[in-house]
């Protein structure tokens, strides 16, 4: 069984030459399913994984995420919403 985990991964978009290189490396990892550019001022980026438990998080985040050059990072403790369609009333 495999959990999904929406994270955000901090990079400084404002040097071209880092973003590209976040983004190519963010790509070769198998573990990650979606990644999106987004607004905001405390991430630039955020990107979702799967992974099987809290440890496989935890080595994803530590071995390959942060490694990755200007990377910090944070992730989802809790969902307030989650919806998945709209209700019939609007």
């Amino acid at each position: 069984m495999f959990w999904s985990a929406p994270a955000s991964a901090f990079t400084l978009t404002s040097d071209a030459a880092r973003r590209v290189g976040f983004e190519a490396a963010i790509r070769e990892i198998p573990l990650v399913m979606e990644c999106l550019l987004i607004t905001g001022q405390t991430a630039d980026t955020q990107i979702e994984v799967v992974v099987r438990n809290m440890d496989a998080f935890r080595e994803l985040l530590l071995d390959r995420i942060t490694r990755i050059p200007g990377v910090r990072s944070s992730f989802v403790l809790r969902w307030v919403v989650d919806k998945t369609a709209l209700s019939a009333s609007g």
